[in-house]
């Protein structure tokens, strides 16, 4: 999924390139009691979608209330941003700009959104019910900005950043506090790549080894405590939502042809967690009411996003 990620980067060109208890979640839910089965799918493909393929500029969320937000590549070959609403999909790509990177919806409906100036610069706005905010950057001045990722229900920002070196790093912040984000990477790592933030400060995401392998994350703010995620028998493995009760959900390499798998993680315990049908499952978020949404591909090769939902 490091290519997901470049992938993004290389298309909005004002961009820059322990303790394993820790992973014992506290929660009452069990494994059994959550599998694809015992959810209904729902496809959600923006209608102005074009590329439907898996690389990063396609993504699937869906936030605590079941607003759903979805990024992907349109027919004009730009990035959009769009969220799926009562009366159908709107999309909120920021005005007059040409490529728009969204986000998770937090709970009062705030989207950031990262997009090119005419200075050609990456900025930060926040979307909520038709109104824009242009806010200021939250990481330290010292990196370049890169694409916020995710946007928590405190307001935290949570974006990918690279240093002088070119070294990619998580920055956690709030726009109210500009260049005061808390900025970290997996220890020995090569890069890091966040991808959100839940309400107790903990971040998930990826890390990429000096051999090139990727590897999940979990990282809690206090304490600065790491944790390396391995799907058993993984090639590479993201993990890439976690809600406020430490229910985690992610994505595993597992074969030679490079095919994807989703897994859930609870109370320690990992397994796979799949589309019923699908070719391949890419999870993107889990929500406090156990909500799932990612991408998963169809038997035509086809991917689209989905939102599940328990029975």
């Amino acid at each position: 999924m490091l290519r997901k990620m470049l992938s993004l980067l290389i298309l909005l060109h004002c961009i820059t390139l322990t303790s394993g208890s820790f992973l014992i979640a506290q929660t009452i839910y069990h494994p059994e009691k959550l599998g694809p089965q015992d959810y209904n799918f729902k496809t959600v493909d923006s209608p102005g979608l074009y590329h439907e393929v898996d690389n990063g500029n396609f993504v699937t969320w869906v936030n605590n209330s079941g607003l759903v937000s979805q990024q992907y590549i349109g027919i004009d070959g730009n990035m959009h941003t769009a969220v799926l609403l009562k009366h159908g999909w709107k999309v909120i790509d920021v005005p007059e700009a040409t490529n728009t990177a969204g986000t998770n919806a937090n709970s009062e409906g705030q989207i950031a959104l990262t997009y090119c100036g005419a200075d050609g610069v990456a900025h930060l706005a926040i979307w909520k019910e038709g109104q824009y905010s242009y806010v200021n950057d939250p990481c330290p001045a010292e990196y370049t900005y890169g694409v916020a990722v995710g946007i928590n229900d405190w307001g935290l920002v949570t974006s990918y950043i690279v240093d002088s070196n070119g070294i990619s790093f998580a920055c956690v912040g709030s726009p109210i506090f500009p260049n005061r984000g808390a900025v970290f990477g997996f220890p020995g790592a090569v890069g890091t790549i966040p991808i959100m933030t839940n309400d107790l400060g903990v971040t998930v995401g990826a890390y990429w080894d000096a051999q090139g392998v990727q590897h999940g994350f979990v990282h809690r703010m206090i304490g600065d405590v790491f944790v390396s995620v391995d799907f058993p028998g993984a090639s590479n493995s993201w993990v890439q939502g976690i809600d406020d009760e430490g229910i985690m959900n992610g994505s595993a390499q597992l074969n030679a042809n490079g095919n994807w798998a989703g897994f859930e993680i609870i109370g320690g315990h990992i397994e796979d967690w799949n589309k019923p049908g699908a070719v391949q499952t890419d999870l993107f978020v889990i929500t406090n009411d156990l909500r799932v949404a990612g991408l998963y591909q169809s038997a035509d090769g086809v991917w689209h996003g989905f939102v599940a939902t328990p029975k």
